[in-house]
């Protein structure tokens, strides 16, 4: 079940981060979202501070042309960019989280942007609910 606040999208996946990650990077695509950058927490903690961390990674998901349409109207856009999608293992399942874009675009005028927003909302709202096997 997808399950969202007033901020985020979030699934919990009954698969271990690496598997679940194959998941959420298949999902993207299919909605037309590449993942350009990949942050892999543990291990940032382990190599600048020593410390032990579960599997935490933040993955830089972008729809080249939502962001490119928001972007046209608004430059300042790229602060927002690109859509984080976190995935962490606990006890062997996968929460996979991703702030709304409707949220994280707030704050840009313009109404291209705000479209852009929506179509992003909307495919990442697809995203989540393939991961976990229900429509939209």
């Amino acid at each position: 079940m997808i399950s969202a606040d007033s901020y985020s999208f979030a699934a919990t996946l009954s698969l271990p981060l690496a598997q679940a990650e194959a998941a959420v990077r298949a999902a993207l695509q299919k909605e037309k979202f590449g993942v350009i950058s990949e942050i892999d927490i543990a291990a940032k903690l382990k190599e600048k501070l020593g410390i032990e961390h579960p599997p935490h990674v933040i993955l830089g998901a972008c729809n080249p042309a939502l962001a490119h349409q928001a972007l046209q109207e608004n430059v300042d856009v790229a602060l927002a960019l690109p859509c984080n999608v976190v995935l962490r293992e606990d006890s062997g399942k996968t929460i996979v989280t991703a702030l709304l874009p409707s949220v994280a675009l707030k704050p840009f005028e313009g109404l291209k942007v705000q479209e852009s927003a929506c179509t992003a909302e909307e495919a990442l709202k697809r995203v989540f609910a393939s991961l976990v096997g229900t429509s939209v």
